[in-house]
């Protein structure tokens, strides 16, 4: 009897460990949310900014926290895109990606913030309205970086914007004068090179003045997004490295085109020359010359004749490899070699006119004027 009992108790006891262990391995089965229990949603359906607005709130995204069914915290991240990139084999793939920190459950924009965003990031046009599409993206993550086998969540929405062209501050490489160039310890128009897709590549124009008198001028690239990072020399005039000495771009005195990649650690230059080309001289590349004023940082010519209807674009060094044009909203856009895009600047009255370019505040600001 005695060893029945004890059999008895041992199976008792088995059975309970393995209903203990199953109870235990079905709390830690994956059941992921479906996308509706984000309840992912916006502040508003429909924003128009302006400089006015810049430094108010105007939309906020916000949702709740994804549940998998473990004990896991959820990474989360917007994605902005046009809703014709979210279709197909490559669907979101251009998407503007803004991390989430880690226990918030909604992002603001500021009106600058999000004219930035809309206006530079995904290129939308200014002035115009323009549907955005945005998805929130909940993901497990592991630390040890390796893809996780649990697919994300997401949840989208839309909204329309419409942003407007403004002096943006892009993130900069400010020129440092090396030797007897002194430059401004500030950020100055004509002395950097921006970034204005906000990545790795920067692009502006210098005016070298051979204030060193040996052909060249030294100098350095101070980041804007941190301080400490300033670009030199590194192992030969086209390129770069964190902490070298001066760089030595030649000739000069000189107006040259400068392409630094801060990724790469390569940097180009071109010394270059402005002129009008268009209807009025036969699209001539060299008869219409303009000419740089050190004092403003732009380039001028003066007594242009213009005739209504006509087109016109701004070459360089008698040439379209380094060319200017506009955009469909009237704005100054890159035009040469390799992209080849823009529209022909259009004459709307006919008369004598002073035509200026600007190109001291760096790439995604640059300017004309016809008066």
């Amino acid at each position: 009897m005695k060893t029945i009992f004890k059999l008895f108790a041992i199976t008792l006891l088995l059975g309970s460990i393995l209903f203990a262990c199953k109870k235990e391995a079905s709390t830690n089965i994956v059941n992921p949310p479906n996308s509706a229990a984000l309840a992912f949603k916006s502040s508003a359906s429909a924003v128009v900014l302006t400089a006015a607005n810049d430094a108010e709130k105007v939309v906020t995204f916000n949702f709740k926290a994804a549940n998998f069914g473990v004990s896991i915290i959820p990474t989360y991240s917007l994605e902005f895109d046009l809703p014709s990139d979210t279709v197909g084999a490559n669907a979101w793939a251009n998407a503007v990606v803004v991390k989430i920190p880690a226990g918030t459950f909604e992002k603001t924009y500021l009106g600058a913030d999000l004219n930035s965003l809309a206006g530079v990031q995904l290129n939308l046009p200014t002035g115009t309205v323009s549907t955005l599409a945005v998805r929130l993206k909940a993901e497990v993550t592991q630390n040890t970086g390796t893809a996780s086998s649990i697919k994300p969540i997401y949840a989208s929405l839309t909204l329309t914007v419409n942003p407007y062209k403004a002096t943006i501050e892009y993130p900069a490489l400010l020129v440092k004068g090396g030797n007897s160039w002194k430059t401004p310890a500030t950020r100055t128009n004509g002395l950097l090179l921006t970034s204005s897709k906000f990545n790795s590549k920067y692009e502006g124009y210098l005016n070298l003045p051979n204030a060193d008198g040996w052909g060249g001028d030294g100098f350095q690239l101070v980041s804007t997004k941190d301080a400490s990072k300033i670009y030199g020399w590194g192992t030969s005039a086209t390129t770069m490295s964190l902490g070298g000495g001066n760089l030595w771009l030649t000739p000069a005195p000189a107006y040259m085109k400068v392409n630094a990649d801060v990724d790469a650690l390569t940097i180009s230059y071109t010394p270059v020359k402005f002129f009008i080309s268009g209807d009025d001289n036969g699209w001539s590349t060299s008869s219409t010359p303009m000419v740089y004023n050190a004092g403003t940082g732009k380039w001028v010519a003066a007594n242009v004749a213009l005739t209504a209807g006509k087109t016109f674009v701004f070459t360089c060094n008698g040439g379209y490899d380094i060319s200017y044009k506009v955009d469909a909203t009237g704005a100054l856009v890159y035009a040469g070699a390799p992209t080849w895009g823009g529209i022909n600047i259009p004459v709307a009255k006919t008369g004598v006119y002073t035509v200026t370019l600007d190109l001291s505040a760096g790439d995604g600001n640059y300017s004309y004027s016809v008066k």
